[in-house]
């Protein structure tokens, strides 16, 4: 398979000896180009810029083998090229055909090797493996183009104008909101806790809050299935027994049927998808959060895991569980980046709370690697004080500790945890 843009590489050529100062903002290697003479040209060309001389035709033609001048068609060769060149001014889109080019001929070899793999491999994970290549391959042409002048203008611009306190995605809780003022697009958040904690709650809370101001949310649950978490919703919706939603048959009340009932309309308007697929990988994560993004064009996302832990690493980290969680941190982190969602992630916390007279968990107690708090633009902990003292009189009080917050402040807000709703409110509610 050759995809090539030779016409549009005869194009770059020619402008390079037309203008040799756009050498330097050139971006392509000799790799780029599809022909092996071209690739012989640029890296002459490349040779010349870096011992300094002067870029052109004169100059090529001095460095230049002569046999390999001749084998093309001497002088008359890049005579034509510089004769087919519309306009210098155009050099950066002549630049990315060729790029272009280059990217399909290489997304076209990568699939033709995953289709020879899957027939001799029979394994999914080729497919998996294939697709983080193909978004290694798209981030390779990400350009970094910047203007300070223009950037602070734009800035300049934003301080005048009439922003809301939120600028975020709801999280349903003025304190917290205040704090991060919304869950923002391209932020990857950690929801740290022990067992037991809630976090799981929590995450349905904010999720709900956030389907209910418009937000479209995508929760990918690795332990607990479809069913399982919408009876949760319904039941914190609802405000229906937890208990009694086990066997609704037998325990429901005619209220708790009418409550049910409205829990379900409300919550089946929601822009909210549920994926329950145990073991799911980040590639996957990845792909379904772009339909998301395709499904919803005009609307922020807030993508939540449950829980990081969970996600199965690439094959290459096997036995090494620090390297697994490290990637699976930074994929994550890049996902959020590139995407431009809000990407928020629970995670367990190391044994090492318990040991401690203070139970309150620290940003060291995250589990496997520092690499999550390295990534994570904000981390919160949660701690129920209930849990570890029953005659505590702070009960049914959660602590969420924003122990790491990259662009705002840090601190604790208090919430109330109706454990029969699996319900987190403010005040004394």
């Amino acid at each position: 398979m050759s995809i090539q843009n030779v016409e549009a590489e005869q194009t770059v050529l020619g402008s390079l000896l037309l203008d040799g100062e756009l050498i330097k903002e050139c971006r392509l290697t000799e790799q780029h180009f599809s022909m092996p003479v071209h690739q012989a040209i640029f890296k002459l060309i490349r040779k010349i810029e870096e011992d300094g001389q002067p870029l052109d035709l004169v100059t090529l033609i001095s460095k230049m083998d002569p046999s390999f001048l001749e084998q093309i068609g001497g002088m008359e060769y890049f005579v034509n090229i510089i004769e087919s060149v519309p306009n210098t001014a155009n050099f950066s889109y002549y630049e990315g055909l060729v790029r272009s080019a280059w990217k399909m001929h290489h997304a076209g070899i990568m699939a033709q090797n995953m289709s020879a793999r899957l027939l001799t491999e029979k394994d999914e994970k080729v497919i998996g493996e294939t697709i983080t290549a193909l978004c290694e391959l798209e981030e390779v042409d990400c350009t970094l183009d910047f203007d300070l002048k223009d950037t602070l203008v734009g800035l300049y611009e934003e301080f005048h104008q009439d922003a809301e306190e939120l600028t975020g995605i709801e999280t349903g809780f003025s304190s917290l909101n205040k704090m991060t003022c919304g869950l923002q697009d391209g932020e990857f958040v950690v929801i740290g806790a022990r067992p037991s904690m809630g976090k799981t709650a929590f995450a349905l809370n904010i999720s709900l809050h956030a389907a209910k101001s418009g937000a479209a949310v995508g929760l990918f649950s690795l332990e607990m299935s479809d069913k399982q978490l919408l009876k949760r919703m319904v039941s914190c919706t609802g405000e229906v027994s937890g208990k009694r939603l086990k066997n609704p048959k037998h325990r429901f009340t005619i209220e708790d049927w009418e409550k049910t009932s409205r829990a379900f309309a409300e919550i089946g308007d929601l822009p909210l998808e549920i994926y329950d697929k145990a073991g799911i990988t980040t590639q996957e994560i990845w792909v379904q959060v772009r339909k998301l993004k395709r499904k919803h064009p005009n609307k922020k996302l807030l993508v939540i895991i449950d829980y990081l832990q969970l996600i199965t690493g690439d094959s290459k980290h096997r036995g090494n569980r620090f390297q697994e969680m490290s990637e699976i941190s930074r994929k994550l982190k890049l996902m959020a980046r590139d995407l431009n969602v809000c990407v928020v992630a629970l995670s367990q916390l190391s044994r090492a709370v318990e040991s401690r007279q203070d139970k309150r968990p620290l940003l060291s107690d995250l589990r496997e690697t520092g690499q999550i708090e390295q990534d994570a633009d904000v981390i919160m902990l949660m701690y129920r004080d209930d849990y570890y003292d029953q005659e505590t009189e702070n009960k049914d009080v959660t602590e969420i500790h924003v122990a790491k917050h990259r662009n705002g402040p840090v601190g604790v807000v208090k919430l109330r945890f109706l454990k029969e709703y699996g319900r987190f409110v403010e005040g004394n509610r």
